[in-house]
């Protein structure tokens, strides 16, 4: 719509000799519209669009047609040295050379030199301009490409490079984990199986009906042992593959934690100690970080009753609101004396601590709360909660 209202300004403002020197208006103004009609569809087919422009310009030029017609099709020749194929812009670029050396000597042997100079330029003006422009645009456009897929290749070959250093880690990892850990859990597994073979086979030679506490205690080390050992190996599998630790496989779950009590009972009748547990009888679909802390958390907090608590009742809770999860395990504290059962909170000044920071740290990554100490109501029970959004926090 633009070049055909320029070129209807050129004919009211230049009159007849602009447009098409002596022939009607309707017919200077026809090619116009038709070479305008082909600039619609210049970007997406050029090489059409150029053989009707070059078509409609040569019977306007042969009937004696004016400027409109050939300003327009400059910008035809523009667009198919820029959209079209790679031979397409070769042969503009050497054709419209070669066509405006072949006019311009024609001229100056037939005609007069310095009209046949000025001929010459205008027409190189009219053709070889616009494809040459084209081309330097092209060659910018194409550099630019090359620029972007050489950066993204770049881009690819740095996350190859990651992944190979995170999975060489990883398989370094679970080479150390296999070699020390998986060891000395199977060899506690093989020994503590082996003394309670020997020793039920000798009781049974006896005839002893009694159970012994030793034997009960080598069992839950046995079973224990090899508990461990199992997670242990699919740690290593885990490490070794090539997914991301972020996937759902073999993941702990909520509605596992009624499992991991079950496991704890041996252990804890072992202890003198009985465990109590208040789940939902429905847990809340939450994500799989949310589960694998809760889960995490109360294993842990287990195990430091196992490790530190009198004989007593402990009590492990879950309560599921509208918008968050809380935690809590109750058990009683150690009685003053006893040197092999120490009270939970001792450890935060005569070791390390891991077990309570390790669920502190659990708790705050998912913009959770945890506290741990002496239960404000009853002096003598250990208490550990947590308060677990429902949602993992951005």
């Amino acid at each position: 719509m633009g070049f055909f209202a320029g070129c209807l300004i050129l004919y009211v403002l230049g009159g007849p000799p602009v447009m098409g020197g002596d022939i009607p208006a309707w017919q200077a103004v026809l090619p116009v519209l038709v070479l305008c009609t082909a600039t619609a569809f210049r970007s997406v087919l050029p090489l059409a669009a150029l053989a009707v422009g070059t078509l409609t310009v040569a019977v306007e030029l042969t009937a004696g047609g004016g400027l409109g017609p050939v300003l327009v099709y400059t910008d035809l020749l523009y667009a198919a040295a820029l959209y079209g194929t790679r031979w397409l812009c070769r042969v503009l670029q050497f054709g419209t050379v070669a066509a405006t050396l072949a006019t311009t000597v024609t001229l100056l042997l037939v005609g007069d030199r310095s009209e046949g100079v000025t001929t010459g330029v205008i027409i190189a003006v009219l053709l070889i301009s616009p494809v040459w422009t084209a081309v330097v645009i092209r060659n910018h456009k194409e550099r630019a490409d090359a620029e972007r897929q050489r950066a993204a290749q770049i881009d690819r070959l740095a996350e190859l490079d990651r992944k190979t250093v995170l999975q060489t880690e990883r398989t370094r990892m679970a080479r150390e984990l296999h070699d020390l850990v998986a060891n000395h859990l199977s060899a506690i597994a093989i020994h503590s199986s082996a003394v309670l073979s020997l020793t039920e086979a000798q009781r049974a030679k006896d005839g002893a009906a009694e159970e012994d506490p030793v034997l009960r205690a080598l069992a839950v080390i046995r079973e224990n042992s090899v508990q461990g050992l199992a997670e242990m190996r699919r740690m290593v599998v885990l490490l070794r593959s090539d997914r991301g630790v972020s996937d759902d496989w073999d993941r702990p779950q909520l509605n596992a934690l009624g499992a991991l009590v079950e496991q704890a009972r041996p252990a804890a009748d072992a202890a003198a100690l009985t465990l109590h547990t208040e789940f939902p009888e429905n847990f809340p679909e939450v994500s799989s970080v949310i589960e694998v802390t809760a889960y995490r958390i109360v294993q842990e907090a287990l195990t430091n009753v196992l490790k530190h608590a009198s004989a007593g009742q402990v009590r492990i809770r879950c309560e599921a609101g509208a918008e968050q999860l809380t935690l809590s395990v109750d058990s009683p504290l150690a009685r003053p004396g006893c040197r092999a059962r120490q009270r939970p909170g001792e450890q935060l000044t005569a070791g390390a601590g891991a077990g309570l920071t390790g669920m502190s740290e659990r708790a705050a990554l998912v913009g959770g709360s945890f506290a741990a100490g002496p239960d404000r109501t009853d002096p003598e029970r250990w208490r550990v909660r947590a308060v677990l959004p429902l949602t993992q926090n951005p």
